[in-house]
Protein backbone atom coordinates (compact mmCIF):
# COMPACT_ATOMS: atom_id res chain seq x y z
CA UNK A 1 0.00 0.00 0.00
CA UNK A 2 3.06 2.06 0.67
CA UNK A 3 4.61 1.58 -2.51
CA UNK A 4 1.41 1.87 -4.23
CA UNK A 5 0.96 5.63 -2.74
CA UNK A 6 4.91 6.39 -3.78
CA UNK A 7 3.89 5.38 -6.98
CA UNK A 8 0.89 7.60 -7.51
CA UNK A 9 2.31 10.16 -5.73
CA UNK A 10 5.71 10.34 -8.34
CA UNK A 11 3.42 9.91 -11.15
CA UNK A 12 1.11 13.06 -10.39
CA UNK A 13 4.80 14.89 -10.08
CA UNK A 14 5.62 13.78 -13.42
CA UNK A 15 2.75 14.43 -14.96
CA UNK A 16 1.86 17.76 -13.41
CA UNK A 17 5.12 18.77 -14.78
CA UNK A 18 4.46 17.37 -18.05
CA UNK A 19 1.18 19.81 -18.30
CA UNK A 20 3.20 22.42 -17.41
CA UNK A 21 6.33 22.18 -19.05
CA UNK A 22 3.89 20.65 -21.86
CA UNK A 23 5.15 17.96 -24.30
CA UNK A 24 7.76 18.03 -26.82
CA UNK A 25 5.44 19.31 -29.72
CA UNK A 26 4.23 21.76 -27.52
CA UNK A 27 7.47 22.89 -26.66
CA UNK A 28 9.11 22.87 -30.09
CA UNK A 29 6.10 25.39 -32.22
CA UNK A 30 3.58 25.71 -29.45
CA UNK A 31 -0.07 24.96 -29.39
CA UNK A 32 0.07 28.23 -31.57
CA UNK A 33 1.67 29.47 -34.75
CA UNK A 34 2.14 32.73 -36.71
CA UNK A 35 -0.13 33.69 -39.53
CA UNK A 36 1.37 35.99 -41.81
CA UNK A 37 -1.49 37.55 -43.98
CA UNK A 38 -1.04 39.59 -47.30
CA UNK A 39 -3.67 41.12 -49.22
CA UNK A 40 -2.21 40.94 -52.51
CA UNK A 41 -2.37 44.58 -54.43
CA UNK A 42 -4.08 45.79 -51.87
CA UNK A 43 -2.12 47.66 -48.99
CA UNK A 44 -4.93 49.37 -47.33
CA UNK A 45 -7.61 46.87 -47.10
CA UNK A 46 -8.68 45.56 -43.53
CA UNK A 47 -8.23 41.63 -41.96
CA UNK A 48 -10.64 40.62 -39.84
CA UNK A 49 -10.08 37.60 -38.06
CA UNK A 50 -12.88 35.79 -36.00
CA UNK A 51 -14.45 39.32 -36.38
CA UNK A 52 -11.51 40.96 -35.28
CA UNK A 53 -9.67 43.69 -37.22
CA UNK A 54 -6.43 42.48 -37.35
CA UNK A 55 -4.83 45.40 -38.61
CA UNK A 56 -4.41 46.91 -43.02
CA UNK A 57 -2.63 45.22 -45.96
CA UNK A 58 -0.67 42.89 -43.85
CA UNK A 59 -0.71 41.74 -40.77
CA UNK A 60 0.91 38.91 -38.52
CA UNK A 61 -1.14 36.97 -35.25
CA UNK A 62 -0.91 33.74 -33.44
CA UNK A 63 -3.84 31.68 -34.52
CA UNK A 64 -4.47 27.91 -32.64
CA UNK A 65 -2.97 25.10 -34.08
CA UNK A 66 -5.78 22.76 -33.41
CA UNK A 67 -8.07 25.40 -35.70
CA UNK A 68 -6.02 25.41 -39.10
CA UNK A 69 -8.63 23.61 -40.65
CA UNK A 70 -11.16 25.99 -39.72
CA UNK A 71 -9.25 29.42 -40.56
CA UNK A 72 -11.06 31.84 -41.89
CA UNK A 73 -10.58 35.59 -43.14
CA UNK A 74 -12.15 38.33 -44.23
CA UNK A 75 -11.04 41.34 -46.22
CA UNK A 76 -13.08 44.46 -46.42
CA UNK A 77 -12.45 47.62 -48.34
CA UNK A 78 -14.22 50.98 -48.77
CA UNK A 79 -16.64 51.29 -52.04
CA UNK A 80 -15.94 47.18 -52.90
CA UNK A 81 -16.88 43.84 -51.55
CA UNK A 82 -16.54 42.05 -48.64
CA UNK A 83 -14.55 38.77 -49.44
CA UNK A 84 -14.10 35.78 -46.65
CA UNK A 85 -11.32 33.20 -47.49
CA UNK A 86 -11.95 29.62 -45.66
CA UNK A 87 -9.12 27.71 -44.98
CA UNK A 88 -10.31 24.23 -44.53
CA UNK A 89 -7.41 21.68 -44.41
CA UNK A 90 -4.71 20.83 -41.73
CA UNK A 91 -1.69 18.51 -42.12
CA UNK A 92 -0.26 16.56 -38.39
CA UNK A 93 3.52 17.20 -37.58
CA UNK A 94 4.62 14.04 -37.38
CA UNK A 95 8.29 14.75 -36.49
CA UNK A 96 7.06 16.51 -33.70
CA UNK A 97 4.45 13.60 -32.58
CA UNK A 98 8.02 10.85 -32.71
CA UNK A 99 9.93 13.51 -30.57
CA UNK A 100 7.62 13.80 -28.17
CA UNK A 101 6.96 9.79 -27.87
CA UNK A 102 10.41 9.58 -27.42
CA UNK A 103 11.70 12.63 -25.27
CA UNK A 104 8.15 12.60 -22.86
CA UNK A 105 7.33 8.61 -22.72
CA UNK A 106 8.19 6.43 -19.67
CA UNK A 107 8.19 6.49 -15.66
CA UNK A 108 10.38 4.60 -13.20
CA UNK A 109 9.87 5.21 -10.08
CA UNK A 110 12.62 4.17 -7.14
CA UNK A 111 15.06 2.82 -9.14
CA UNK A 112 11.86 0.55 -10.21
CA UNK A 113 10.89 -0.83 -13.64
CA UNK A 114 10.04 1.76 -16.54
CA UNK A 115 6.31 2.19 -17.10
CA UNK A 116 5.43 3.38 -20.81
CA UNK A 117 3.49 6.33 -19.95
CA UNK A 118 2.97 8.69 -22.92
CA UNK A 119 2.31 11.87 -20.57
CA UNK A 120 4.17 14.18 -23.54
CA UNK A 121 1.33 12.67 -26.63
CA UNK A 122 -1.11 13.08 -23.85
CA UNK A 123 -0.43 16.66 -23.54
CA UNK A 124 0.40 17.46 -27.18
CA UNK A 125 -2.96 16.08 -28.15
CA UNK A 126 -5.35 17.54 -25.73
CA UNK A 127 -3.08 21.47 -26.64
CA UNK A 128 -3.67 20.55 -30.61
CA UNK A 129 0.31 20.68 -30.85
CA UNK A 130 0.48 17.80 -33.33
CA UNK A 131 -1.22 20.12 -35.97
CA UNK A 132 -0.38 22.56 -38.60
CA UNK A 133 -2.00 24.72 -41.58
CA UNK A 134 -1.63 22.35 -45.07
CA UNK A 135 0.71 23.86 -47.61
CA UNK A 136 -0.71 22.43 -50.26
CA UNK A 137 -4.26 24.27 -49.70
CA UNK A 138 -3.78 27.34 -52.26
CA UNK A 139 -2.80 30.54 -50.28
CA UNK A 140 -0.78 29.02 -47.98
CA UNK A 141 3.03 28.21 -47.41
CA UNK A 142 5.69 27.54 -45.23
CA UNK A 143 8.42 29.74 -43.87
CA UNK A 144 9.49 27.51 -40.97
CA UNK A 145 7.72 25.10 -38.26
CA UNK A 146 6.39 27.99 -36.09
CA UNK A 147 5.40 30.88 -39.14
CA UNK A 148 3.24 29.94 -42.02
CA UNK A 149 2.01 32.75 -45.01
CA UNK A 150 -1.70 33.32 -46.23
CA UNK A 151 -1.95 34.86 -49.50
CA UNK A 152 -5.09 36.14 -50.18
CA UNK A 153 -6.20 37.40 -53.87
CA UNK A 154 -8.63 39.64 -52.77
CA UNK A 155 -11.64 40.57 -55.96
CA UNK A 156 -13.79 42.70 -53.85
CA UNK A 157 -12.80 46.15 -56.11
CA UNK A 158 -13.25 43.90 -59.65
CA UNK A 159 -16.35 45.59 -60.82
CA UNK A 160 -15.38 48.95 -59.80
CA UNK A 161 -11.58 48.59 -61.05
CA UNK A 162 -13.64 47.63 -64.67
CA UNK A 163 -15.34 50.81 -64.39
CA UNK A 164 -12.71 53.24 -63.87
CA UNK A 165 -10.82 51.71 -66.71
CA UNK A 166 -13.54 51.60 -68.86
CA UNK A 167 -13.48 55.65 -68.30
CA UNK A 168 -10.37 56.18 -68.64
CA UNK A 169 -10.67 54.32 -71.92
CA UNK A 170 -10.10 57.26 -74.95
CA UNK A 171 -13.02 57.06 -77.28
CA UNK A 172 -12.22 57.22 -80.88
CA UNK A 173 -14.51 60.45 -82.79
CA UNK A 174 -15.54 59.41 -86.31
CA UNK A 175 -15.12 62.13 -89.19
CA UNK A 176 -18.48 63.20 -88.72
CA UNK A 177 -18.06 64.02 -84.76
CA UNK A 178 -14.57 65.75 -85.95
CA UNK A 179 -16.29 67.20 -88.83
CA UNK A 180 -19.18 68.86 -86.30
CA UNK A 181 -16.69 70.22 -83.76
CA UNK A 182 -15.04 72.27 -86.70
CA UNK A 183 -18.42 73.52 -87.32
CA UNK A 184 -19.05 74.04 -83.96
CA UNK A 185 -15.83 76.03 -84.21
CA UNK A 186 -17.11 77.81 -87.31
CA UNK A 187 -20.28 78.94 -85.52
CA UNK A 188 -18.74 80.56 -82.69
CA UNK A 189 -16.03 82.29 -84.63
CA UNK A 190 -13.02 80.63 -83.54
CA UNK A 191 -12.36 79.35 -86.41
CA UNK A 192 -11.91 81.98 -89.73
CA UNK A 193 -13.74 80.00 -93.18
CA UNK A 194 -10.07 79.76 -94.77
CA UNK A 195 -8.87 77.50 -91.21
CA UNK A 196 -12.39 75.97 -91.16
CA UNK A 197 -11.48 74.81 -94.99
CA UNK A 198 -7.72 73.72 -94.36
CA UNK A 199 -8.74 71.44 -91.12
CA UNK A 200 -11.97 70.12 -93.06
CA UNK A 201 -9.46 68.86 -95.66
CA UNK A 202 -7.41 67.06 -93.10
CA UNK A 203 -10.02 65.30 -91.18
CA UNK A 204 -11.53 64.03 -94.97
CA UNK A 205 -8.16 63.25 -95.75
CA UNK A 206 -7.86 60.87 -93.06
CA UNK A 207 -7.77 56.85 -93.66
CA UNK A 208 -10.28 55.22 -91.55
Amino acid sequence: MKKLKKITKTALIVLTGAVLCSGCATIVGGNKYYAHVTVNKYPTASIYYNGELKGYGSVTFKAPRPEANAFSLTVKKENCDDQTFNFRERSFRGWAFVGTLVTWTGLSVNGGPWLPIPFGVIVDAATGAFWKPDIMEKGVSKIDYKNFTYTLEYTGCKYLESIQTQSTIPVRKTKVDKLKDLQSLLDKGTLTQEEFDKEKKKILDEQD
